[in-house]
């Protein structure tokens, strides 16, 4: 596959995990990605990163925070003891936006993690410090977790491949909750290639990669137009490569879900993360809490009945069509102080939009993957998502592994990364 899966015998595992771990070292301190690095263990197959919300026995995740606010655990969570048993060895833990609760990247405990794209431009949130990672060269794996698109905000902005899982595919016990009817764990991967390593951990079966794709076109009017020309783009290519492509309206069911999965965010968070004293003690978060407790049980079991009703529609949607296609932003990736509250520049509109395309999959617990796409014409990366049923996760892989194979969108890497952090 690449430098990062040797597959010469032990000796030559080894030193792919090993380089992994030089790479981080070397990019830690202008990066901003890591909490912490692993010094490379004996055994093991290929490298990854771990985002500092997981337990691993005797270290306690920062959660984003600093200090530490829980004790270290006395056991290691399901997914990194299923990585390991498959030869996965953690090389870091990554840097997150605070108890995984913004889609930025910021964070005023630890320090932004830096798009290696473009320093003055937001790298994504929350899993912010595992997309940099991969951007940047260090390693070509890093697990992460979405909500209502923390792993696919990052994967747009810093111009890599990711996959949520299909809710409940891979065991989130031990760790960080956030909004339990919307968590979801997945990967942040250079290729495709990379998110099938990992998925097929945890959904063993193979499958079949649909030849068509409904295109979300409607969705294009609400796009910046730099974000509008290259999904445009994207969609000329992949006719271009064989694949069958249908349009088909999404509009409705993104209407339909978006305000039970942002009243499902606050009200569930509330009640996760109030346990925490810096998310009562930071303005910010308690800001946030406050209007989640506001939201009674009773609002909140008419969310997931409303996301359950929302459901009938998606199965509508693929009865007719395998997998669905449509951009993972439809802004621009912004600067930092669009981003900010404490800027003049600021823009609540601007942090809002982030998540307006990622959020209805969460309300459905759908799979959906990310691949790059372009650029816009500030030189960012742009991003699409592959969505399909619960369940497809191998097949949308499959999918865009295909799409990887024909064109090289994903081959692109920002000038600032290392040249010894470039395969």
């Amino acid at each position: 596959m690449d430098e990062f899966q040797a597959s010469n015998g032990t000796e030559g595992r080894a030193a792919a995990i090993a380089e992994a771990y030089a790479r981080c070292l070397r990019i830690a301190a202008d990066s901003r990605a890591f909490v912490d690095l692993v010094e490379p263990a004996d055994g093991g197959i290929f490298p990854y990163a771990i985002k500092d919300m997981v337990d691993v026995a005797g270290r306690a995740p920062s959660y984003g925070l600093d200090p530490a606010p829980n004790a270290a655990p006395a056991a290691t969570a399901p997914v990194v003891s299923a990585m390991a048993a498959a030869g996965g060895r953690a090389v870091a833990f990554t840097q997150m936006t605070p108890l995984a609760f913004d889609p930025s990247g910021a964070n005023r405990w630890r320090g932004r993690p830096l798009n290696p794209w473009d320093p003055a431009r937001i790298c994504g949130g929350s899993s912010s410090g595992s997309a940099v990672a991969v951007a940047a060269g260090a390693v070509p794996l890093a697990l992460g977790s979405d909500t209502a698109g923390s792993l696919r905000i990052p994967a747009h902005c810093c111009g890599v491949s990711s996959w949520k899982a299909t809710r409940g595919l891979i065991p989130l016990d031990g760790v960080l909750a956030l909004a339990p009817t919307l968590d979801t764990l997945g990967f942040l991967g250079r290729d495709a290639a990379w998110l099938d390593r990992a998925a097929a951990i945890f959904a063993p079966s193979a499958q079949p990669a649909p030849r068509e794709l409904c295109v979300a076109s409607d969705l294009l009017a609400a796009c910046d137009p730099d974000i509008a020309a290259a999904f445009s783009n994207a969609v000329d290519a992949l006719t271009g490569i064989g694949l069958d492509l249908l349009d088909v309206q999404l509009a409705p069911l993104v209407a339909a879900t978006d305000a039970p999965v942002l009243d499902l965010l606050l009200g569930e968070s509330a009640r996760q993360l109030e346990a925490i004293p810096a998310a009562t003690q930071d303005p910010l978060f308690a800001t946030r809490l406050a209007k989640g407790r506001a939201m009674d049980d009773a609002h909140l079991a008419e969310c997931r009945a409303a996301l359950a009703g929302a459901d009938g529609m998606a199965r509508d949607i693929f009865g007719g069509c395998a997998l669905l296609l449509l951009p993972a932003m439809p802004c621009v990736t912004p600067t930092i102080a669009a981003c900010d509250p404490a800027t003049p520049g600021f823009s609540g509109r601007t942090l809002y939009r982030l998540s307006a395309f990622t959020r209805f999959a969460s309300g459905l617990g759908l799979p959906v993957v990310t691949f790059p796409i372009g650029r816009d014409g500030n030189g960012m990366p742009v991003g699409a998502q592959l969505v399909g049923a619960r369940g497809t996760d191998r097949a949308l892989i499959a999918r865009v592994h295909h799409i990887q194979s024909r064109s090289d969108w994903h081959r692109a890497t920002p000038d600032t990364t290392p040249k010894e952090c470039i395969a």
